[in-house]
């Protein structure tokens, strides 16, 4: 695969630290020097496949999630609590887009809280928080539901709580059997991990969260990687064998506040929007961190440089594969990293005389592919362009 990418000269360069104010909530850096990962548009093996469109929502309670399974189908998931609280799929078979609720017959409210899953024998896990009736005992939860031949099996719980912080990660593991990391608490926080077990869910263990601690990824065995914020520094700590056996700083910055998403071969990557003097000016520019394997912490880069950008969405597909993009002012653009290694930014092709906004993005390594999910307007009718990257 031929690509061009912009190499990062370290040698003279001044590492840029941020100054914050929790009034303002924005970030400056103290020159004008940016580094984009990737410099050119240069995707001669990128196959962008023809246009579809399918009647989503005209309005969502937060961003639509989505994935691209096995056979390069492109599925969409969202809520609009507003509605009727429950979780909606739409996904392309063909020339045609089956709609489908993972929820139905689920009492309580939906709520889609994290990416579907896609296993290597095509079938897709999603796991989703619901809120019963707040006057039983623990009303929180989150519950999981498998997608398989295409349609839903029956949704399960997975984990109940008392309390309405509870937050969960969910991972493949070595066997490809699903394991969620949860954490729960009011002040006094805890980790609980949970496997998908013949006959129902199993917790594995569950222990204090160390102070700062908000964050629990399961690793592919019997393990978590736990990480949190201290002050101004990004902390980590490795749980195994019933103890923390690690403990260290991953370096300047913060999760909180940002977009944290992992693959299963544990890069972390942090995107979100702030802030940024460019020539004098404020400007809202896409950041990007990430951590790699070996807990090496990148600088802060700055994937569309000095353009203001909107509507910033990322996703794994659980491999090794990273994909960002966001809306500038006069077209939207589609990042791409393997591991913590950039590897191209292109333009996402569209129509300049329609007003499309976007929503979501996919991608895959098995096929290699990614889609992006554009919202036409504010109707209810969603664009998907998809390209092969091969």
């Amino acid at each position: 695969m031929r690509f061009i990418v912009c190499t990062m000269l370290a040698a003279n360069l001044l590492l840029v630290l941020f100054v914050g104010s929790a009034s303002a909530q924005t970030e400056e850096l103290s020159s004008t020097l940016f580094l984009p990962a990737v410099m050119r548009d240069f995707t001669p093996s990128w196959h962008w496949e023809p246009v579809y469109t399918v009647t989503v929502s005209a309005r969502t309670t937060h961003p639509p999630l989505a994935a691209i399974d096995r056979r390069g189908r492109p599925h969409l998931f969202w809520y609009y609590s507003i509605d009727d609280n429950q979780i909606h799929h739409v996904y392309l078979d063909g020339a045609t887009w089956h709609q489908l609720s993972p929820s139905q017959g689920l009492t309580g409210n939906s709520l889609l809280a994290n990416a579907p899953i896609v296993t290597d024998d095509d079938r897709i896990h999603l796991i989703w928080y619901n809120e019963l009736d707040k006057a039983g005992d623990r009303p929180y939860r989150y519950v999981h539901a498998l997608f398989t031949g295409d349609a839903w099996g029956s949704a399960n719980e997975v984990f109940r709580s008392k309390y309405s912080t509870i937050r969960a990660w969910p991972r493949l593991d070595a066997d490809g059997r699903l394991r969620v990391g949860i954490t729960s608490g009011f002040l006094a926080w805890r980790a609980y991990l949970q496997l998908e077990g013949v006959g129902g869910w199993q917790e594995l263990a569950n222990f204090t969260l160390p102070s700062n601690a908000d964050i629990i990824w399961p690793d592919a065995h019997t393990g978590a990687h736990v990480y949190g914020d201290d002050s101004t520094d990004m902390r980590y700590w490795r749980w195994a064998d019933g103890t923390f056996i690690t403990a260290q700083s991953l370096g300047i910055g913060k999760f909180y506040g940002r977009t944290m998403t992992v693959d299963d071969a544990d890069h972390v990557h942090l995107h979100w929007s702030a802030s940024e003097s460019v020539a004098g000016n404020p400007v809202t520019l896409v950041h990007h961190q990430c951590i790699d394997d070996q807990l090496r912490t990148s600088a802060v880069t700055f994937p569309g440089d000095t353009q203001a950008a909107r509507e910033v969405v990322g996703a794994t597909d659980g491999s090794r594969l990273f994909v960002l993009a966001w809306q500038e002012p006069a077209r939207r653009r589609i990042m791409l990293w393997d591991g913590c290694s950039p590897v191209v930014v292109t333009t996402i092709p569209s129509d300049p005389a329609q007003s499309e906004l976007l929503r979501a993005v996919a991608v895959s390594a098995a096929p290699r592919k990614v889609c992006v999910f554009l919202q036409k307007g504010i109707s209810a009718d969603y664009v998907v362009r998809c390209a092969g990257i091969d």
